[in-house]
């Protein structure tokens, strides 16, 4: 018998070019609408299978608007980028059989609304930030947007020079959306602020495990072909320098008599920034005890997660702050910076401790409190694994967006 599919939906994000959170939280809501009996369809200006969660962006069968024009061109994201904003009602032809499109970050609101207005359908905005190129944070303003991504920077570039025209498209394609939902109080309120509209709040979640007792402190874990040797902290955000990875490496540094067996694991693809994170743990002596171990599966990501001892998210500046969830999942405590994002995903001193801003003395100090209490970090990992569950998991967040879009269908 062929099950009835409740409807179709088509999810616009700005692209799959990096195992972020934005990436994440969509690949999620199309797998949890679809086990709900939705059709959902993927797509995105640009894709890359390989650095981008490749078994979720498999499973769920993301794809680009032009799969292979741009293939051996220079700046091939970026053309993309623009080609797909540019064309967007033209390619609505293709889509003329959705019942709702949700616009996942500009420019995937921008592409939604356009097609949503050609075809006459519905559409909804998920916003995980206002837009970084029209609204940039201090650290952006710091370091540049994307600096990592070469052609993302070209693009930058190029878009600051029709900034006023971009933010009345911007503000038209999120203010005409019959739902803006965005993730968590704490970037929603910014984002209410900007765009003048009233928003639906969709934390993003994380998976949650068996709560099993795992020893941090003692042995090793596999990764690839290498051996992890226990206590190690890990950091699991891209290798930008808005990310600040600096932070916890001088935290390391500090703390590093106190804790002389302690490591720091930093896994995910190579990036511009990398070297100079290399060249920071090799002046403060400590290059040996900085491991970045390169791209891993998302098996082994979770096996780090599992083993680790403490959870770092070192980011000055987040909008939300999905790692601390993610750790927490495996009944992990993190320490962040009592700023921004963080303090949503972070309760302090109940599942992790939240550093003054921006104290490398203090992070290192709140790291050593859990590695010379194993009672007090096994504490706050439970907590901080019945808050995962309870509060942020996939579930309830797929719960709130399925209501909106039978909400904005009518039923």
């Amino acid at each position: 018998m062929v099950k009835k599919v409740k409807g179709k939906i088509a999810i616009f994000h700005c692209g799959f070019i990096y195992s972020g959170g934005g990436e994440r939280i969509v690949l999620e809501e199309a797998k949890g609408l679809t086990k709900r009996g939705w059709e959902v369809r993927v797509f995105a200006p640009t894709v890359d299978k390989r650095k981008c969660y490749p078994e979720m962006v498999k499973e769920v069968g993301v794809k680009m608007f032009f799969p292979s024009i741009f293939n051996k061109l220079p700046l091939r994201n970026a053309l993309r980028m623009i080609s797909s904003s540019f064309l967007a009602p033209l390619l609505a032809i293709n889509f003329h059989d959705i019942d709702v499109f949700v616009g996942a970050n500009q420019p995937g609101a921008w592409i939604a609304f356009c097609m949503a207005t050609m075809l006459r359908k519905p559409y909804m905005v998920y916003l995980n930030q206002p837009n970084r190129i029209l609204y940039p944070r201090a650290v952006d303003r710091e370091f540049g947007w994307y600096t990592t991504e070469r052609d993302y920077h070209f693009l930058y570039k190029l878009l600051q020079r029709l900034n006023i025209f971009l933010v009345k498209l911007d503000w038209l394609s999120v203010t005409k959306a019959k739902s803006l939902l965005v993730n968590g109080d704490y970037i929603g309120n910014i984002i209410a602020n900007v765009y003048g509209k009233e928003v639906v709040y969709a934390p993003a979640g994380a998976n949650y495990f068996p709560n099993g007792l795992v020893d941090v402190f003692n042995g090793h874990v596999n990764v690839l072909v290498q051996k992890i040797t226990k206590p190690y902290l890990l950091i699991t955000n891209r290798h930008d320098p808005q990310k600040r990875f600096d932070y916890v490496i001088s935290a390391l540094a500090y703390i590093s008599k106190s804790v002389p067996k302690l490591s720091l694991i930093i896994p995910g693809p190579f990036t511009d920034h990398t070297q100079e994170l290399i060249d920071h743990a090799k002046d403060l002596g400590i290059s040996k005890r900085v491991k970045f171990i390169g791209k891993v599966s998302e098996r082994d990501l979770q096996k780090l997660y599992r083993n680790c001892a403490v959870y770092c998210y070192p980011s000055p500046d987040e909008d939300f702050g999905l790692g601390p969830l993610e750790a927490g999942g495996w009944g992990v405590p993190t320490v962040a910076w009592n700023h921004a994002g963080p303090t949503v995903t972070v309760k302090d001193g109940v599942t992790g401790f939240l550093a003054d801003p921006y104290s490398v003395k203090d992070y290192g100090q709140k790291i050593l409190t859990l590695m010379f209490s194993s009672k007090l970090r096994s504490k706050m990992g439970l907590t901080a694994w019945r808050r995962t569950k309870s509060i942020f998991n996939w579930e309830k967040h797929v719960d709130i967006l399925e209501k909106e879009i039978l909400r904005v269908l009518g039923q």
